[in-house]
């Protein structure tokens, strides 16, 4: 199951150019990276309004890129952060990394 909308974005590849998509990439894969590493700390720190902080954040960033699996986690977290919240932050975390993953394949370097 694709954690991006591949057609969303090559359209916008289509549209943009490839040279002038490369910073969107780029700011999303910095993005994605500094989100997973605020809610790795989170959790480590049991700071559950950090979790509540950074989904929100990250919600719409996955949002932008057609990321529906991670953008619903990161609702759930956001909206009614639930009693397994820790659990539900580590979906989140393995969606964002997936879709940084295929940002990457699909784009390419």
């Amino acid at each position: 199951m694709p954690h991006l909308d591949h057609k969303y974005l090559k359209d916008i590849i289509s549209l943009l150019g490839a040279d002038q998509f490369a910073p969107l990439k780029d700011q999303f894969i910095k993005d994605c990276n500094q989100a997973v590493a605020i809610l790795e700390a989170a959790i480590a720190n049991d700071d559950d309004l950090q979790v509540r902080k950074q989904a929100h954040w990250l919600k719409g960033v996955l949002a932008q890129y057609g990321a529906k699996n991670g953008e619903a986690i990161a609702a759930r977290l956001v909206d009614d952060l639930p009693s397994d919240w820790q659990n539900l932050t580590r979906s989140l975390l393995d969606e964002t990394a997936r879709a940084c993953e295929e940002m990457e394949a699909l784009v390419g370097s």
